[in-house]
């Protein structure tokens, strides 16, 4: 199957390191516009990826606005970013429109998945515990001025670095970014009278990331299972009895997310989207999409 009759995947190692976008080696990607009149909306890479939308981004990433608003839709959800408002990406989001609102000041911070810092391996492994969908966290004032001050601290190390201990700097302000983070997840959740998970809950949060990342290809929940190292009858019953919902419902609504991105954005054929998620023909994908939906990929496609 070629490449191509899947949504673009952008790559950690398609990140450059040029003008005010900075990088460190293979695990840091810092992008703003916060000392210059530049707008976002004129970035040549936003423009360029404007036209691969919707994409699917493949490593961590949080979007900062400190000034303005940008609108965004992720997993073919609408969302609106304010002044304070942080927005946290998983592995695997699909993103379908990034349009910064005028005189909009935005900070980016992308972080590749394979890293061995252990804090920075810490945070992601967090923000796919506990928001597995794409969430936007309102800080206040403090927490603003104390992450505006880390990020500028790394974009100073990185403009000035020194070979020999460039990294040792990064990853120190890197473990105060993660202290920041937590403390507004233990704010989130107190708000949030959240509980921490159950050994059932935690297991269906590992099968919900699993089957994000592996939809593409598997539909089988013997595969999850295998993942997991459960058995499928014993991974079904936990996650119906601690979702209220069956796992097949799970993996097709990830299955369906994929389709009706591909379908919307229109330079993809039903086949191809049949090709690309591993249906073994195009009249099968069919009667899937359209048990799911309520109509078929191609009347999804046109009224898309």
């Amino acid at each position: 199957m070629e490449s191509n009759e899947r949504l673009f995947e952008i790559t950690f190692a398609m990140m450059k390191d040029q003008k005010h976008k900075l990088m460190l080696d293979d695990f840091l990607y810092l992008n703003d516009n916060l000392s210059e009149e530049r707008s976002f909306a004129e970035d040549e890479e936003l423009k360029t990826a404007r036209q691969l939308m919707p994409m699917k981004f493949m490593f961590t990433m949080t979007i900062v606005c400190l000034q303005g608003g940008i609108c965004l839709n992720v997993n073919l959800m609408d969302m609106e970013m304010h002044e304070n408002d942080a927005l946290l990406l998983t592995p695997g989001s699909i993103l379908e429109k990034m349009e910064p609102m005028p005189g909009s000041k935005l900070l980016i911070m992308a972080f590749a998945n394979d890293t061995d810092n252990h804090a920075l391996n810490f945070a992601t492994a967090s923000v796919r515990k506990y928001f597995l969908r794409p969430a936007i966290f309102h800080g206040d004032k403090e927490d603003m001025e104390e992450l505006l001050g880390l990020y500028k601290q790394m974009r100073l190390v990185l403009t000035h670095r020194r070979v020999d201990n460039t990294r040792e700097k990064i990853e120190n302000l890197l473990q105060g970014l993660v202290l920041l983070f937590m403390g507004q997840k233990s704010r989130f959740e107190k708000e949030q009278n959240y509980q921490r998970p159950t050994r059932q809950e935690e297991i269906l949060l590992d099968f919900i990331q699993e089957v994000h990342d592996g939809c593409q290809e598997h539909r089988d929940l013997k595969y999850y299972a295998d993942r997991l190292c459960l058995s499928a009858s014993y991974l079904a019953h936990v996650v119906s009895e601690t979702s209220g919902r069956h796992a097949s419902e799970w993996i097709k609504d990830a299955v369906i997310l994929e389709a009706k991105a591909m379908l919307r954005k229109g330079s993809y054929t039903v086949q191809q989207v049949s090709l690309a998620l591993n249906f073994p023909n195009q009249s099968f994908f069919g009667k899937y999409f359209k048990n799911a939906v309520g109509m078929s990929p191609r009347q999804y496609q046109q009224e898309g």
